[in-house]
C-alpha cells in the first residue's frame, strides 16, 4: 500500500511517499481503509525524534494516530464490526511503525468505534485523539463535578475546545484562556469567562474570573502558561497538563477505547457536542500541515484526505 513515511529522525523534509507492506486483520482485529487522518503534536514530535524513548519504534515510520473509513475486512473473533461499516478509531500501537498516513492500519476491535452518524468521515477523523484526551481528562482524571470553577488553557485547540464542552455538559463553570482572535469562537463553545493571554491584564483577569481559585486546571499548552495558572488552584483542587507534569498535579497521556469512542459520537450525534473547525489538506501536504501544527497557532484541526 502507498502512505506517507520517515526512514530517519529529522525536520519535515524526511516525509515521502512510499510503499509498505499492507496489513492484515489478525484475530480480534479489524483493517480499515483510512480515508482521512488528521495532523497532532504528536506527529511532528514522534518525527523530530523527541519521543523515541517514551515509545519503541521500527523505521519505516508511518505517522498518525487519529483514523476515518471504512472496514475493509475483520480478523477472527471480531463482532461488533462488518465490511463496509464507517468508523473512527484512536490508532496508537505498542510500536511506533504503522500510523494513519497511509491508505489502511489495522487495530484492535476495542480501540475502535462507529463515527458519529452526524458528522462527515473528513470530520470525524479529527475527532479521536483530541476528542478522547478531553473525555478522559475532564470525565475520569479530573472528575469535573456541578458548579465547579474550571480553567482551561488553549480553549481553541483541539483538546481544549472539547474540554471546555464536557466541562459544561457537567456543569462546570468555565474560564478559558486564548489569544484575540479566537475569543468569540471559545465564548461560542461555551467558556463562561474568557481570558486574552496576549494582554497585560491577563493574570489579573485569571484571578478576577474566580477570587477564590479553581477548583480544577486542564492544560493544553504547558511551560509558562501552565506554571502561571496552578498559582490559582485552590487548595485540594486538582491540576490536570496534557502536556507537562505539573507541580503537584496530574499527567494524563491519551489511551485507546473504542467504548469511550462511541460515548463521543453519542453526544455528537444528540446536538450536545459541536466539532472544531475543520480544514482539509491532501496527504501530500503532510510535511505543511505539521509545520504548521508546530507553531501551535492552529485553530480547530487540520485533517489528512489519504488521496495516496
Amino acid at each position: 500500500m502507498k502512505a506517507i513515511i520517515f526512514n530517519e529522525f529529522g525536520s519535515s523534509s524526511v516525509l515521502h511517499e512510499g510503499e509498505v507492506p499492507t496489513p492484515v486483520a489478525a484475530k480480534g482485529e479489524i483493517l480499515i481503509r483510512v480515508s482521512h487522518t488528521s495532523v497532532n503534536p504528536v506527529d511532528w514530535k514522534i518525527r523530530e525524534g523527541f519521543l523515541k524513548t517514551m515509545f519503541p519504534h521500527i523505521f519505516p515510520i508511518s505517522p498518525g494516530w487519529d483514523a476515518a473509513g471504512v472496514v475493509e475486512s475483520v480478523g477472527e473473533g471480531v463482532t461488533s464490526f462488518k465490511r463496509g461499516d464507517e468508523v473512527y478509531a484512536y490508532a496508537r500501537l505498542p510500536e511506533v511503525h504503522s500510523g494513519t498516513y497511509a491508505q489502511f492500519i489495522a487495530l484492535p476491535e476495542a480501540a475502535v468505534s462507529l463515527k458519529p452518524k452526524t458528522l462527515s468521515s473528513a470530520t470525524s477523523a479529527g475527532v479521536p485523539m483530541v476528542a478522547l484526551t478531553a473525555y478522559q481528562v475532564v470525565h475520569n482524571v479530573a472528575k469535573v463535578a456541578q458548579g465547579e470553577q474550571v480553567l482551561i488553557t488553549g480553549g481553541a485547540g483541539g483538546v481544549g475546545s472539547y474540554a471546555i464542552q464536557l466541562s459544561n455538559l457537567l456543569g462546570g463553570i468555565v474560564t478559558s484562556t486564548t489569544s484575540t482572535k479566537n475569543r468569540e469562537y471559545v465564548s461560542e463553545l461555551g467558556a463562561k469567562c474568557i481570558v486574552d493571554y496576549t494582554e497585560a491584564s491577563a493574570t489579573s483577569a485569571l484571578q478576577g474570573a474566580a477570587p477564590d481559585g479553581y477548583d480544577v486546571i486542564i492544560d493544553t499548552v504547558g511551560g509558562e502558561a501552565l506554571t502561571e495558572a496552578v498559582a490559582f488552584i485552590k487548595p485540594g483542587g486538582r491540576v490536570v497538563s496534557v502536556v507537562d507534569t505539573p507541580k503537584g498535579g496530574t499527567f494524563h497521556f491519551v489511551y485507546a477505547s473504542g467504548q469511550e469512542l462511541t460515548a463521543i459520537a453519542t453526544l455528537f450525534d444528540a446536538g450536545s457536542l459541536r466539532a472544531p473547525e475543520t480544514t482539509v489538506r491532501s496527504i501530500r501536504e503532510a510535511a505543511a500541515a505539521q509545520d504548521e501544527n508546530r507553531t501551535r497557532r492552529i485553530r480547530g484541526k487540520v485533517v489528512l484526505a489519504v488521496d495516496l
